[in-house]
């Protein structure tokens, strides 16, 4: 997926201005995407460009025009291609577990720290969630399109929480034991 269609999905839902998206982004959807305001203005140029888009500017006393971006009918064409095809399986990019892979470079007391990191920051991100959740079900109880998307953020970062808190012990124990002995309680490959 691109920003193209994280823009466009947002602006199916009403006309914004580049700042509005950032914020929306930002503050409701960071949970499904994350974009630098520079990011967003430079797609709604391409997309305006392409006829995919069109900016209304609207004069302000003592500050530059600014512009609402709204769907063309391009633009919603685009979409609803996009949305009508399967989606791609997301890429698996994930910096601490390539670290982990490493397991033996990292010193012991670094990495125990970096997995209770880890724990913590997903375990925040799930209270997070799930106060917005709430919010959102609050707020908006037909929304079950962001409801739905709110609620696998949450068994995400759930699953992350819990996956540290196991491998922490796991962690804690082979630092407590020999290498050479650590290796030998470790499954080989395909058993």
């Amino acid at each position: 997926m691109s920003l193209r269609f994280v823009l466009l999905s947002l602006l199916s839902k009403e006309p914004d201005t580049g700042y509005g998206l950032g914020r929306t982004l930002h503050s409701q959807l960071n949970h499904l995407w994350d974009a630098r305001l520079q990011q967003i203005y430079s797609e709604l140029g391409k997309l305006e460009t392409q006829g995919m888009v069109v900016a209304e500017s609207i004069a302000l006393q003592n500050r530059p025009a600014k512009k609402i971006y709204s769907l063309t009918a391009s633009g919603n064409n685009a979409l609803d291609h996009w949305l009508a095809e399967p989606p791609a399986p997301a890429p698996s990019k994930n910096d601490f577990l390539v670290r982990l892979y490493c397991l033996e470079r990292i010193p012991n007391d670094v990495i125990i720290r970096r997995l209770e990191e880890q724990r913590d920051f997903y375990g925040n991100k799930a209270r997070e969630l799930r106060d917005k959740l709430e919010e959102t079900r609050r707020a908006d109880p037909n929304a079950l399109g962001h409801l739905l998307t709110l609620d696998a953020a949450l068994a995400h970062a759930e699953m992350l929480a819990s996956w540290c808190t196991r491998a922490l012990p796991r962690v804690q124990e082979a630092a407590q034991t020999p290498p050479s002995q650590y290796r030998a309680t470790v499954p080989a490959s395909g058993t």
